[in-house]
């Protein structure tokens, strides 16, 4: 398991982590200061005050908000372009009313997977969002 090393705060909603495995990761999270919980971090000064989560298992701030480093993790590797978007495998899924097991057969993948990718706790290859169009593709085509 990835864990924290150490986290830094950085100018408009970044963070700078360095993590169990050597890597160094930055990460946008301004998607976070709308959601209900995470208000506080849009002030700076609070914004600050990240730290790492009991056991290294994430970022965290004063008063109980924290983000798992699975999360910082995959969104680094989507903003970085090495991971396909959890948003638009979702959309891909819903699009065509698939659920997991039947978006597992479609991509020859096993359901665990696909509800790892679904919930954003794991990133989502490249090759599997290509896989995911070429699959709609096909569909289109017949």
């Amino acid at each position: 398991m990835i864990t924290v090393k150490s986290v830094d705060a950085l100018p408009n909603a970044r963070l700078r982590l360095k993590l169990s495995t050597g890597s160094l990761i930055e990460v946008d999270i301004a998607d976070y200061l709308d959601a209900p919980g995470y208000e506080r971090l849009a002030k700076a000064t609070f914004f600050r005050k990240v730290g790492i989560s009991e056991w290294g298992h994430g970022a965290a701030w004063p008063g109980d908000i924290g983000i798992p480093v699975d999360a910082l993790y995959r969104l680094s590797k989507e903003q970085a372009g090495q991971a396909w978007p959890t948003e638009q495998f979702n959309a891909w899924m819903e699009r065509h009313g698939l659920s997991a097991a039947q978006a597992a057969k479609a991509l020859g993948l096993t359901r665990r997977t696909i509800i790892y990718y679904h919930t954003g706790a794991k990133p989502i290859p490249i090759y599997i969002g290509l896989a995911c169009e070429g699959w709609e593709h096909r569909l289109k085509a017949r």
